[in-house]
């Protein structure tokens, strides 16, 4: 049951993955040179995280599901609710959680330092979706389980959320063209491609906003939200903005070679 739920999961992934790197070629919202090589530089990263958390968690993750609906783990196992209820407070508060884990990664140089990997991409395709360092995959991987114990989120709750949260992760990074009057419609409910360009900025008190990677709505719960005219942003970072610094060896290593102004330093 759990190995079937991880595998549709997957396979639904990796459809929609398709599907929307078509769209990104139909309908680009910025042309795009080397787009191919910029890909294979990100997927790259993608392949030696699945590998790493295939190998430290996925034993563990089967393992530990069955430990806690047997056991009645976690908050949501103390009383008897229907698992629609169960399957909506679960997906909010992990939602909520992962705002806040992404906005201390601006703010904690220490995670900065691993996070930035994924910021100074100064091409915004659905393939910076797949760009983070593997020691930001391994720290967020142990972080959440802790949050999963604690919540008693189920192995049915966390493919159903997985799964919508994975597209539109792999949506909003990507470089497709949507109206201002669609994309404002999208972002009412879910964060938009315009809406992530705008944290995806060069200028830092952009970088320092839209932190919601789900629900549109926790940056405007908390204030961190932020409009700008997506064709006036120039992705990146301050740094790291030469070919040498964006070829992939250097992207591996820069956690360990600080540089640049920490992330909560707004303009």
């Amino acid at each position: 049951m759990l190995e079937i739920g991880f595998s549709f999961q997957e396979g639904m992934a990796v459809g929609l993955f398709v599907a929307i790197m078509l769209f990104e070629s139909l309908f680009p919202f910025r042309k795009q040179l080397g787009r191919w090589r910029h890909f294979g530089k990100n997927a790259l990263f993608a392949a030696i995280n699945s590998g790493v958390t295939g190998l430290a968690t996925a034993g563990m993750n089967i393992w530990l599901f069955i430990w806690m609906e047997e056991n009645g783990i976690g908050l949501l196992n103390l009383w008897e609710i229907p698992f629609w209820a169960a399957a909506l407070v679960a997906s909010l508060s992990f939602d909520m959680w992962l705002y806040w884990w992404h906005r201390l990664n601006h703010v904690a140089p220490f995670l900065w330092r691993f996070h930035q990997v994924h910021h100074n991409d100064t091409t915004m395709d659905m393939s910076t979706a797949l760009r983070f360092h593997p020691g930001e995959i391994v720290l967020s991987s142990i972080i959440n389980v802790v949050v999963i114990v604690v919540l008693g989120v189920s192995i049915e709750m966390m493919v159903v959320y997985k799964l919508i949260f994975n597209v539109n992760v792999l949506f909003h990074h990507s470089n497709v063209v949507l109206s201002d009057r669609w994309d404002r419609w999208y972002r009412f409910f879910l964060v938009s491609p315009n809406m992530h360009r705008v944290h995806h900025s060069r200028r830092m008190v952009e970088t320092n906003s839209n932190y919601a990677s789900g629900l549109a709505l926790w940056d405007r719960l908390f204030g961190s939200y932020r409009e700008r005219d997506p064709d006036e942003i120039v992705f990146g970072l301050e740094y790291d903005r030469s070919e040498d610094e964006q070829k992939w060896l250097y992207l591996l290593k820069r956690p360990f070679r600080p540089k640049g102004r920490p992330a909560s330093k707004r303009d």
